[in-house]
């Protein structure tokens, strides 16, 4: 995948979703929107230039669009999960670096995924409902005063 590949899809992609969402949502007076983001877009990890700053931008995004929307009634937050598995992207992503061959992780991808679950102080995983729940709360009356905010769902790292 090339980096421009990465950057329509992540970049580009939210962009053309968060614009027509926002259209939608001025129209009613109040909305939601909550960006998927990635905590590689707040970390900057190793070997994944084009994915991190593809989610550093929807950071930004996020932020931007929060000051540009609140006098709508609209909240614009972004969620970060860090290492959620298993499933085919956590053993993807295992796979990827172990072939890069760098300095930060071993060549087997089972030592790299010991190797990352070890990087996270609750050893181990988040699951996909804890993403979901994140996204929930973000959604809900509870963080009603919550705007331009970026939930990062880490296990601590």
């Amino acid at each position: 995948m090339t980096f421009m590949h990465v950057i329509d899809i992540n970049v580009v992609g939210v962009f053309h979703v968060l614009k027509a969402a926002a259209q939608h949502l001025r129209d009613a007076g109040l909305g939601v929107i909550v960006n998927m983001a990635s905590y590689a877009g707040v970390v900057g990890p190793p070997n994944m230039l084009a994915y991190a700053a593809s989610k550093f931008a929807v950071i930004g995004m996020t932020q931007t669009a929060a000051k540009d929307l609140a006098p709508y009634g609209i909240r614009v937050n972004a969620l970060s999960p860090a290492l959620i598995g298993p499933g085919f992207m956590w053993t993807r992503q295992t796979e990827l670096q172990a072939a890069v061959g760098s300095q930060y992780f071993d060549t087997d991808p089972k030592v790299v995924e010991q190797q990352m679950i070890n990087s996270v102080p609750m050893r181990r995983l988040g699951s996909l409902d804890e993403v979901a729940n994140g996204v929930a709360f973000l959604m809900s009356d509870e963080a009603s005063y919550i705007t331009g905010f970026n939930l990062e769902i880490t296990g601590g790292q």
